[in-house]
């Protein structure tokens, strides 16, 4: 999942989480205070790389090492 760490990928996770899935994300840090992603305690529970999704070569090599499934494209300015 990209954009984890937003409010609106927050509860994703949070859902995918209680649904049984296995959520790895990349995302800026949490740019509110207090975060949604903080709150309900996502590091703890996902597997999350903090950067950014314009970094093609990151992304690659994140994609190529989690081999998602299905992949939820959150991130966006």
């Amino acid at each position: 999942m990209t954009g984890h760490t937003s409010f609106k990928g927050s509860w994703l996770g949070f859902w995918l989480l209680h649904l049984g899935a296995e959520v790895k994300g990349l995302s800026l840090a949490a740019n509110t205070t207090p975060a949604l992603f903080e709150q309900l305690d996502l590091a703890q529970n996902l597997s999350h790389h903090i950067g950014d999704i314009r970094e093609a070569e990151l992304v690659a090599r994140l994609i190529a090492s989690w081999q998602p499934n299905v992949i939820f494209h959150l991130a966006a300015q």
